[in-house]
């Protein structure tokens, strides 16, 4: 498959996943598309990544420093990817994807909670294995990082409410908005 079929085939994806995006980005990594393996447990019970997911996940943040310069992106993001494997062996889509969550945290945006539309999927090409990953800002009801702040009624700093009814930061600055209400200081 050509550049060209793939720059046609991530603009499809980004109309589908964020027709309403007024910039975009996108890339093609060549290699073997990496998938994130199940996390591994030592003998006294604690989680451990897999040397190999480490590994593999600093290499695609090198990647992705040096094809994306612009500021990471800091609302809701929308993330199409099409892995193209050198063989038929079976891996999960969302373990590539998540994959490519990962690596992007601190880079494309602050953390991949902030995905609100994702899309992946997986082709066969024996002779040339390759990635193409799409990104754009997401407009969605499900506000995320900084789409969703509000200024802290006591306080007047801006805030990230974990709650829709939420108007303060903390419970000093709602005591402190209920007496400056009240009339008292």
């Amino acid at each position: 498959m050509s550049s060209e079929a793939d720059r046609t085939r991530g603009e499809e994806l980004l109309r589908f996943l964020a027709p309403e995006a007024a910039e975009s980005w996108g890339t093609v990594f060549l290699g073997e598309p990496h998938s994130k393996s199940r996390p591994r447990f030592s003998k006294d019970g604690h989680a451990y990544k897999d040397p190999a997911d480490a590994d593999a996940e600093q290499a695609t943040k090198w990647k992705l420093r040096r094809w994306f310069r612009r500021p990471m992106l800091t609302g809701n993001v929308a993330l199409g990817c099409v892995f193209f494997r050198s063989s038929m062996q079976l891996i999960d889509t969302d373990n590539l994807i998540k994959h490519v969550c990962d690596a992007g945290n601190g880079i494309l945006w602050v953390d991949d909670s902030q995905v609100t539309a994702k899309f992946g999927a997986i082709e066969l090409d024996p002779f040339l294995p390759r990635t193409v990953i799409v990104v754009a800002p997401h407009i969605s009801t499900m506000l995320r990082g900084t789409d969703y702040v509000r200024v802290c009624e006591g306080c007047g700093e801006t805030f990230q409410p974990s709650r829709t009814v939420q108007k303060n930061c903390s419970r000093d600055c709602a005591t402190a908005a209920r007496r400056s209400k009240a009339g008292r200081s």
